[in-house]
C-alpha cells in the first residue's frame, strides 16, 4: 500500500489524524510515553469509517499506522 493512498488531517506533537482519500476511513493515533520513557505512537487508534468504503477500515490499519508513523517521526512528535 502505498503513502500516497493517505491524506494528513491534522498533525501535532500529541497525535496525528489521517485520511485514506479513496476510501474515506479516518485514522486518529495518539503520542504517548511508554515504559522506557519513549515517545510513541498509541497503540489503539480512533477509527472513524467511511459507509461509502468498499473494504473496512481494519483492511488499511497497517498502511495508516506506518504512515503516521513515518509524520509522527517528520515532525518529532515521536521518538
Amino acid at each position: 500500500m502505498s503513502s500516497h493512498a493517505f491524506d494528513v488531517l491534522a498533525k501535532s506533537r500529541t497525535g496525528v489524524e489521517i485520511v485514506h482519500h479513496e476510501e474515506g476511513h479516518r485514522y486518529k493515533f495518539g503520542v504517548v510515553t511508554n515504559a522506557s520513557g519513549k515517545r510513541v505512537l498509541a497503540d489503539s487508534v480512533e477509527v472513524t469509517a467511511s459507509a461509502a468504503s468498499k473494504r473496512a477500515p481494519e483492511f488499511f490499519s497497517g498502511s495508516a499506522r506506518a504512515f503516521a508513523t513515518s509524520i509522527a517521526h517528520r515532525i518529532h512528535a515521536i521518538d
